[in-house]
């Protein structure tokens, strides 16, 4: 079995440094969504049970979005690369859209302060379901290529 670093060694070698920098990006958005879900939760502008509903939902729209998204092995380059294409345009426009409006759609159940906090825990969980859909597809595919 390989060591941590000579798995990070072979991250940095093999996964293309856009891809690289967008989980980064993934992950300091998350610390921040959860940071301030775990604040609302102490101060009790939500309910625990409410904030893991709403970081379950998340959890669903970020698998389903990573799911949809194209990453691949690129041959020439020997990279694993991410490729925006026009379903990665389109998901894009819908949850811009989505988070625009994520304040109608709540509203009807969630109101005020409570309403807000729904929204972070709601964006920790997509952004995590994203980030680990992300992950473990760079790792079947660095897997598949014996690295």
């Amino acid at each position: 079995m390989s060591s941590p670093l000579r798995k990070r060694d072979i991250r940095r070698q093999y996964v293309h440094q856009k891809l690289r920098r967008r989980l980064k990006i993934f992950l300091v958005m998350l610390a921040v969504m959860s940071g301030v879900s775990i604040y609302d939760i102490i101060i009790d502008k939500i309910s625990i049970y409410l904030a893991l509903l709403a970081v379950g939902m998340g959890l669903c729209v970020g698998y389903l979005v990573g799911s949809i998204s194209k990453i691949r092995w690129h041959e020439e380059e020997s990279i694993v690369i991410a490729k925006m294409d026009r379903t990665g345009i389109v998901i894009l426009i819908l949850y811009i859209s989505f988070s625009i409006s994520r304040r109608w759609i709540f509203d009807h159940w969630i109101h005020g302060a409570t309403l807000s906090a729904f929204s972070f825990s709601f964006a920790a969980g997509a952004i995590f379901g994203r980030f680990m859909t992300t992950r473990i597809k760079i790792s079947k595919i660095l897997k598949e290529r014996n690295f």
